[in-house]
């Protein structure tokens, strides 16, 4: 029995030595500036934390603390990109008058603008008629100044007794000579009855930028005419701000054909957009990029497009980023075709650009705490966020906001600044070596669980050996009789 309790000791000592991480496991860390005074702390992934890495999922990095013990991490959700709130412009509303009864469409017009910033719109009618008694028909809405899309109108006119209910129509055009229907009827609606008012003022318009819009009103009778719009207010589109980016510089290799280049990152990067660099100016050129990630592997197509750079009133035009989606593969191939002679002389550069990780780490025990990464035999070990903080809910901001039963809290979390790198276990810890310390481990746990088969075997051969012994009830009497016989003739 205590044979049988050392080796259960022995293989259970094996298991839990094969489970631990310890820092020197891994190829590199770096020390972080964290103090641990709050719970929380972010790390923003830096350049180095890629290149070292063996896995592209990053499931090789770790926390430690000054005790060399692991303590929690998790990812944030990565974003290549945030909405801007929408934004109110002021519009200023252009008058556009003729005579009763001229259709909107059947006016010409045209917009000047002095050097000062003033602008002047002209109208003219193609009605013959003498242009007497003119009223406002409609308003152009100039929207040359903004970058992006309206979303809708709001409008404020004169209150009256009366009150208004009718329809509004919205064109837009770019040239203004074509006009296109946004909007063909929207209400507007300003009424006051038994001391309620109902009013309905906002015009929701599809997301479309467009240069100039052109208001009308629709079906309207002349016992009622419209009131002259005060003023209005553009609600504008969401505006797209893209996330700041790390970027790197890559130097081509020949391929195997002409007009095949590669490039070998080094490194795992997350990466969602390339530039191209092209060696001459006035070079424009149909492209193709491909990655794998182990040389073994095909060739996946990425993206394909046009590069250019292009000389111009002393300075250069260069073709804007490819989007690649995201992807973490090593090796990538650009493909140029050769017709029109190439990229010419030299060869391409390629810049890699990626948004950077952040973790989140709850700051155990004591400091210093050390990121640590590159080893080709550990398992991703990171929570996720909404596990490790329940209730999360992903914020710009230096707080997290997590939730618990009837009620709502934040968690502060403080920017820790990650040093500079330093060698631990060193390369070879990302490679897939021979790693002989996990091997020895597993024979010694494995040589247990031979030990306590081969105890068991001999215990059960020890009980059958019982078993099969014969007790002295069981004697045959008559077989009893003839021994007792023999042993008396013997004497």
């Amino acid at each position: 029995m205590r044979y049988l309790i050392c080796a259960w000791l022995f293989v259970a000592y094996a298991g839990a030595a094969i489970a631990v991480d310890r820092p020197d496991d891994f190829a590199y860390g770096s020390t972080l500036e964290a103090d641990g005074s709050e719970a929380l702390y972010e790390i923003t992934l830096p350049a180095t934390v890629y290149r070292g890495a063996a896995r592209p999922d990053l499931g090789d990095v770790r926390v430690f603390n000054g005790a060399g013990e692991v303590v929690p991490h998790a990812w944030r959700p990565r974003k290549t990109a945030s909405a801007e709130a929408p934004a109110l412009a002021t519009l200023t509303l252009f008058p556009l008058k003729a005579t009763a009864g001229t259709p909107v469409d059947g006016l010409a017009i045209s917009v000047h603008r002095s050097a000062g910033g003033t602008t002047r719109v002209d109208v003219a009618s193609s009605d013959a008629r003498e242009r007497t008694g003119k009223r406002v028909i409609g308003y152009l809405v100039d929207l040359t100044a903004l970058d992006r899309a309206l979303r809708a109108i709001e409008f404020d006119w004169p209150m009256t007794s009366d009150g208004f209910a009718g329809k509004l129509r919205v064109d837009a055009s770019d040239d203004l000579a074509a006009w296109r229907t946004l909007v063909a009827g929207a209400p507007l609606i300003s009424i006051e009855v038994a001391g309620q008012r109902l009013q309905q003022k906002r015009v929701e318009l599809p997301l479309q930028k467009t240069r100039y819009l052109r208001l009308s009103w629709a079906g309207q009778s002349a016992d009622q005419p419209p009131p002259e719009l005060a003023s209005a207010h553009g609600e504008l589109a969401e505006k797209s701000i893209e996330a700041p980016r790390e970027w790197t510089q890559i130097e081509a290799g020949k391929g195997e054909k002409p007009g095949e280049y590669v490039f070998d990152l080094h490194s795992h990067y997350p990466i969602d957009r390339v530039r191209l660099d092209l060696p001459e100016s006035n070079t424009i050129v149909q492209v193709e990029l491909l990655a794998r990630e182990k040389t073994d592997l095909p060739w996946r197509a990425v993206t394909r497009g046009v590069a250019y750079r292009l000389r111009q009133a002393g300075g250069e035009i260069t073709s804007p980023e490819f989007a690649v989606g995201v992807t973490a593969d090593r090796y990538w191939q650009l493909r140029v075709d050769q017709q029109g002679g190439g990229v010419g002389a030299g060869a391409p550069k390629m810049q890699v650009g990626w948004v950077p990780h952040r973790l989140v780490f709850a700051a155990r025990g004591a400091p210093p705490f050390q990121l640590v990464y590159g080893n080709s035999q550990a398992k991703p070990a990171s929570y996720a966020i909404e596990t490790m903080i329940p209730g999360y809910r992903d914020e710009s901001g230096a707080q997290i906001r997590s939730t618990k039963a009837g009620s709502q809290q934040t968690v502060s979390v403080r920017n820790a600044q990650a040093l500079a790198q330093q060698e631990l276990g060193g390369e070879v810890r990302r490679h897939d070596a021979v790693d002989w310390k996990r091997l020895s481990l597993w024979a010694a746990l494995i040589f247990g669980v031979l030990i306590l088969g081969a105890m068991a075997w001999r215990l059960a051969r020890q009980i059958d050996t019982r078993n099969d012994v014969p007790s002295s009830q069981d004697t045959d009497p008559k077989s009893a009789a003839s021994a007792a016989r023999g042993e008396t003739s013997q004497q």
